[in-house]
């Protein structure tokens, strides 16, 4: 099966979540300098919409250890909801 990359909005951030090491789930918010550590992944996640409630449209982007993209998800503000999925 092909994923095709859809176009990214002009206007979304980008929250990066990484897998850090025991356990915890590092978040990169834009303009912030250091990264948020989050016990579960559903937290990591819960901060994104935030984000996104809060700045408009982001794109949610999780990573495993190695650095592979696991979840690409694009957030809107209106209601926290996700509108697409990779």
């Amino acid at each position: 099966m092909i994923n095709r990359a859809q176009p990214t909005p002009s206007s979304a951030v980008a929250v990066r979540v990484d897998f850090g090491g025991r356990g915890r789930w590092e978040v990169k918010l834009p303009d912030q300098f250091a990264r948020v550590r989050c016990d579960t992944l559903d937290d990591a996640r819960a901060m994104a919409h935030v984000c996104a409630e809060r700045r408009g449209p982001c794109e949610l982007i999780v990573c495993d250890a190695y650095h592979r993209v696991l979840l690409r998800e694009f957030v809107t503000g209106d209601d926290g909801c996700a509108v697409s999925r990779r």
